[in-house]
């Protein structure tokens, strides 16, 4: 895969035990959940800076994931592909025709990382960690103010904590170099004032291209189809007003 200049840029100043992500790194959508689902010191290859220099591993190939982790499709990705499909659906692109019902391809087409770098299993064990707080503000200072992280036209953070983000528009703004817009209300969605917020902001890259970031809730441990129904007509709306596609992936040696 050929990298954009902006990723190129990027993996050359960061440090090479980083975690970055997983996906194509060339594409138009930015997935940002809290962390990386795994065993507090569990040593992590894949998706860091490391990886992605050496080349080893295409990242935005579609996969089956392992049975022991499907959850009955609450796991994290599992969301993040519905909201994958249901963006096409509503975008009238076909939806390819998957080998396995739990078969994983959104990250053709989008890019994913965490706010923080430390995994953990879950967000109680993740916050526990005595060095939880001073990497996550490390890595707010030298990731998320990257140019690569702001070339993405359109942006989601899935975290609703003020341990990891604050959940109102400063924050937001600064890092992401964005201007608060407002609160996402549809009228017809019961849940949006009990259940999930969705805010919206708006900026522009290299003073020419439009982005829009929304910032909400994770997509898990609730049922989470109206939050996902919403995002996406929010996305596709705002694909279609900057005539932007999302078949994106470039998969050139």
């Amino acid at each position: 895969m050929v990298y954009n200049s902006e990723f190129e840029n990027f993996l050359q100043k960061i440090d090479e035990e980083q975690y970055i992500g997983l996906g194509n790194p060339n594409a138009k959508i930015l997935f940002i959940g809290k962390e990386a689902g795994l065993g507090i010191g569990t040593n992590i290859y894949h998706g860091t800076v490391k990886s992605w220099k050496n080349k080893e591993f295409d990242y935005s190939k579609g996969y089956i994931p392992d049975s022991k982790h499907l959850r009955n499709f609450n796991h994290t990705w599992q969301r993040y592909q519905m909201l994958y499909d249901n963006i096409l659906s509503n975008l009238n692109k076909e939806i390819a025709v998957k080998e396995d019902k739990y078969e994983i391809n959104f990250v053709e087409n989008i890019f994913t990382t965490e706010l923080s770098n430390l995994h953990a299993p879950n967000t109680k064990e993740a916050k526990k960690q005595e060095k939880f707080k001073s990497e996550l503000e490390k890595r707010k200072n030298e990731y998320f103010t990257s140019e690569f992280i702001h070339k993405f036209p359109v942006t989601v953070v899935f975290a609703s904590d003020n341990n990891y983000i604050e959940t109102y528009p400063g924050e937001v703004c600064k890092l992401f170099n964005v201007n608060f817009d407002g609160i996402y209300n549809n009228e017809t969605t019961k849940y949006n004032t009990t259940k999930y917020k969705i805010w919206l902001h708006s900026g522009v890259y290299n003073e020419e291209y439009p982005r829009l970031l929304i910032h909400t809730r994770q997509l898990t441990r609730f049922k989470a189809d109206e939050l996902i129904s919403d995002l996406s007509k929010i996305i596709v709306e705002f694909l279609k007003e900057n005539s932007i596609e999302i078949d994106t992936k470039n998969t050139t040696q």
